[in-house]
């Protein structure tokens, strides 16, 4: 998974200027990965002036906006990435946190590289901690903050199995221990296996061009099926972005417009040139699927998947399932349903259901020699130039310990797939219900499940009255981006709306300060002057609130 560069830092000793200057060394603890820092400080007449630089992620060097070294406390405030950091000098180094989005990551600076060990241990047939899982899970159902099913096997078999948050849902909503999920794009390592099949069958080949089944597609001579498989197509994404694809969510729209919209897109790159996510590539790798065997992509997936390891709780929308749950968001004091995709519309890509259980027992059986020869899973999982994306399969680390799956998102549910072939140990966890982070949700459980040290987030759930809201309310427009920010006031709470994009509702996290965590975003409204102040992604936007 992608760690973007949120760093920053600083330092200083304690008795002589002399003392304070130079470099400090650190290690940031995302809870999936140690990433280090290197800080050089210098001092000037006045203070210190500081960088940072990250040299896993990049060569550039960062500058610090403001250090202080005051009673034995060092601070730093860096206001593009809404960070910060507070430590304090212990007799040869500083001991403190990093805070970015109010999420609070431990940071120690050293002048000397530490040896430290980054790596955790296996589990090696140590029993996983339950009761802190269970405790976990109870904490954020307490707090209306996700709603899903987890199942994690070892060996094959089933060892811890929890579904939370359910009761959260309206009192209307009916479910059973065989209510599946959408699984969005776990959907597309699925297809990859039965096309790699094919490829053992000697009935397609990984060097075939596309062109030999869809011409009419840009670059279709040039593109290969290894290519479309690994997302070094070039092919650009039908989906596209949330607001651009209202056109999949309320009917089928059939494989002629998606073909279409294809053709219309080109391409972005040459093949091989570069790696990029293609939602497209795998449409038209599930048709070509369809094509070959001549048959609808359920059929295939029963008769080449589903009955050769008894996947009794997945289906392909072309079932038409029935006893699925819905993709739900919390609004205010309750759970709303949220408007998905017409699953329809990407087959063989993200239209697939199925519950965490089934998800375990299709990864381990792929992993035990059930769909495919040892030889061809190997270069599933095996790409080196590239550190995630393998052909069909991703690898998704935990610090030193790499599983080998896939991650799934929908309009409203999230899900991941996790298989580590050293300890034999798996995971499959699906949301229905999100209110905190997926992504941090599923590394706390990871934590958890190698019983290692993990801070609960704190949540606000205090609220606001409307009339204290008012103030905020407006139109807000910049002249540091073309984007106008509508901020108004719905169900009781505060939200915003930026240009032709998805509203989303505002959390108040500190006096005049607001966040949605679930985009990264922090709002800071200046009353006095009618300024609204928008970060995110390591960028600030100044708004004007317009008469």
């Amino acid at each position: 998974m992608k760690i973007k560069l949120l760093l920053v830092l600083v330092f200083l000793a304690q008795f002589c200027y002399a003392q304070i200057e130079g470099t400090w060394n650190g290690k940031l603890d995302t809870q999936s990965a140690k990433l280090p820092l290197v800080i050089t400080i210098t001092k000037k007449a006045k203070g210190y002036t500081s960088t940072l630089a990250s040299p896993q992620q990049s060569s550039q060097e960062f500058p610090v906006d403001k250090t202080d070294f005051n009673n034995n406390e060092l601070t730093f405030e860096i206001g593009s990435i809404n960070a910060g950091y507070k430590g304090v000098y212990k007799t040869d180094h500083f001991e403190g946190d990093f805070i970015q989005n109010g999420q609070k990551l431990k940071l120690n600076l050293y002048r000397e590289i530490k040896s430290e060990e980054d790596n955790i241990p296996y589990l090696n047939g140590k029993a996983i901690n339950t009761q802190k899982i269970d405790d976990f899970l109870n904490y954020m159902v307490q707090n209306n903050q996700e709603i899903g099913s987890i199942s994690i096997f070892r060996n094959g078999t089933e060892v811890y199995k929890r579904d939370f948050g359910q009761k959260l849902l309206p009192a209307n909503v009916t479910y059973d221990q065989n209510t599946g999920y959408q699984i969005g794009s776990i959907s597309k390592m699925i297809t990859a296996v039965m096309l790699l099949q094919l490829v053992e069958k000697g009935k397609l080949n990984l060097s075939d061009p596309l062109s030999k089944f869809y011409p009419e597609i840009p670059n279709a001579k040039k593109i290969t099926i290894k290519n479309m498989l690994n997302h070094t197509s070039g092919l650009t994404d039908y989906v596209g972005k949330p607001g651009d694809n209202n056109w999949l969510f309320d009917k089928p729209v059939g494989d002629r417009a998606i073909i279409d919209t294809i053709k219309k897109n080109g391409v972005s790159f040459q093949p091989g040139q570069k790696t990029r996510y293609s939602n497209s590539a795998y449409f038209l790798l599930s048709r070509i699927l369809e094509k070959i065997y001549n048959q609808p992509y359920n059929v295939i997936l029963k008769e080449n998947i589903l009955d050769k390891i008894a996947m009794s709780d997945t289906f392909s929308v072309l079932d038409n399932p029935k006893n699925i749950f819905k993709s739900y968001e919390f609004k205010k004091d309750s759970w709303a349903q949220v408007k998905d995709f017409d699953f329809h519309n990407c087959i063989g890509l993200g239209d697939i259901t199925s519950t965490p259980k089934d998800l375990n027992i299709f990864i381990n059986a792929l992993f035990n020699g059930k769909f495919v020869k040892k030889e061809t899973l190997d270069m599933m999982i095996s790409n080196k130039e590239e550190k995630f994306f393998g052909t069909g399969i991703m690898k998704m680390p935990f610090y030193n310990i790499i599983y080998y799956g896939h991650g799934g998102d929908t309009a409203g549910s999230h899900s991941t797939l996790g298989y580590d072939p050293n300890d034999q140990l798996s995971y499959a966890i699906t949301i229905n219900g999100q209110n905190f982070a997926h992504n941090r949700f599923y590394i706390a459980l990871l934590n958890l499940i190698y019983n290692r040290d993990y801070t609960y987030p704190v949540f606000n759930n205090a609220t606001i009255p409307v009339a204290q809201l008012e103030k905020y309310v407006g139109d807000y427009s910049s002249k540091d981006i073309d984007l106008g920010v509508k901020v108004f006031i719905k169900e009781e709470g505060l939200y915003a709306q930026a240009s032709n994009q998805a509203e989303f509702p505002l959390t108040a996290t500190e006096k005049d300060q607001f966040t949605f965590d679930k985009a990264g975003i922090k709002l800071d409204f200046i009353l006095e002057n009618n300024q609204l102040k928008l970060t995110q992604g390591g960028k600030t936007f100044l708004f004007n609130k317009n008469k």
